[in-house]
């Protein structure tokens, strides 16, 4: 819960994920633990968490879980 606080105070101090140019749009991610990691967006000033990432997993099956990846 932390975590989703930071996020909330200020959304915008998290990176850019490289992955927002397959999607069209910004993601941003934020490192809870190092293998944990919120993927979200921001839309008309409201902060969307779109993924809970383990960040072993790759981009692509990320995206596939997602909805937004495909062949």
């Amino acid at each position: 819960m932390d975590a989703v606080k930071q996020i909330a105070l200020s959304p915008y101090s998290a990176a850019v994920e490289p992955v927002s140019e397959k999607v069209g749009f910004d993601l941003r991610g934020y490192k809870v633990i190092p293998r944990i990691k919120i993927i979200y967006s921001i839309i008309d000033d409201i902060v969307y968490i779109e993924y809970v990432k383990n960040t072993w997993l790759s981009e692509e099956t990320m995206l596939k879980r997602m909805g937004y990846y495909w062949e």
